[in-house]
């Protein structure tokens, strides 16, 4: 069976879907997105989720036209009609078809569109990276803030690749400033001194949904955590290092500019933790987002 998506409520194998070629997604990257995985049906964090979508759209100045009881029943019919158990889903709302090829605002004149695509999940949580810094830096904050989730993402896609070429899985980027910022599509956890360390927001990051969940966990674990500006240097003498992101969960670092960490291995603090966090969140999903979602999408199909 292909891949279902639902684009502007019409639900359609992926390789039927259409857009206009004047869709600003398609022309400028004028869009943002959210990515969430569903355990049981259910997205996970789908508040939280739903509320930095929220952000990014002011961000760019877009005006949402749909609310979120009709997106999330949206996405309950395309997950049912996938039927794949546990799922990928990407959330995409540009700013919808223009006038003409220009990057005026004043050419906006459609209706925004939104497409959500639903795939099975490949399993990615607690999977292994190898990190490399590449000289690339990250867009800084006064010109494209990485705190908006939108579909300009090219400085990231060259930064993977850069990282890649030298033999590593994902990147880290450094701002102008020459701080840390992040991976391609995770927030990065350094253990420093007994300490987890990240990266604060006025670096130059995405508020990941994950590593504000991590910041509430860690603690509540015995572990000490702390927002700061980290270094080249920083991560070369850490103890452990994991990513964080929706689909990984707690991905460890085994390898550093094509060094090996713990033997090649997998921290053991980063491994327990993984453990418990997992355990956690099915605690929330049963407690907390999966009553939410089915209060709010009822009894869709």
């Amino acid at each position: 069976m292909p891949n279902l998506c639902n684009l502007d409520d019409r639900i359609v194998p992926e390789c039927d879907a259409r857009i206009p070629v004047l869709d600003r997604g398609f022309l400028f990257g004028d869009s943002i997105y959210e990515v969430v995985r569903t355990v049981g049906n259910v997205p996970f964090a789908w508040p939280e989720h739903w509320a930095r979508l929220q952000t990014s759209a002011a961000a760019i100045r877009l005006q949402l036209d749909l609310d979120e009881a009709t997106i999330a029943r949206r996405i309950a019919a395309t997950l049912a009609a996938a039927n794949h158990g546990d799922s990928y889903v990407r959330l995409v709302v540009t700013r919808g078809a223009g006038e003409a090829p220009n990057i005026d605002l004043a050419y906006a004149t459609g209706a925004p569109c939104w497409l959500v695509m639903v795939r099975p999940l490949s399993p990615m949580s607690g999977k292994p990276a190898r990190l490399a810094v590449v000289d690339r830096l990250r867009v800084d904050r006064k010109a494209l803030d990485p705190a908006t989730k939108s579909g300009n993402y090219l400085n990231n896609v060259l930064g993977l690749a850069e990282a890649k070429a030298q033999g590593a899985t994902d990147c880290v980027m450094l701002n102008h400033d020459g701080h840390v910022t992040e991976a391609s599509t995770s927030n990065l956890f350094a253990r420093l001194d007994g300490t987890w360390c990240t990266p604060p927001l006025d670096a130059g990051i995405l508020a990941g949904i994950t590593r504000s969940l991590l910041l509430d966990f860690l603690p509540r674990c015995g572990e000490r955590v702390v927002e700061r500006h980290l270094s080249h240097a920083d991560l070369e003498r850490a103890e452990e290092m994991f990513l964080s992101s929706t689909l990984r969960d707690l991905g460890p670092i085994t390898h550093l500019d094509g060094r090996a960490l713990h033997g090649g291995g997998i921290g053991p603090r980063a491994e327990a933790l993984l453990a418990r966090f997992q355990e956690h969140s099915q605690e929330r999903l049963r407690d907390h987002y999966g009553p939410r979602w089915q209060a709010l999408v009822g009894n869709a199909r």
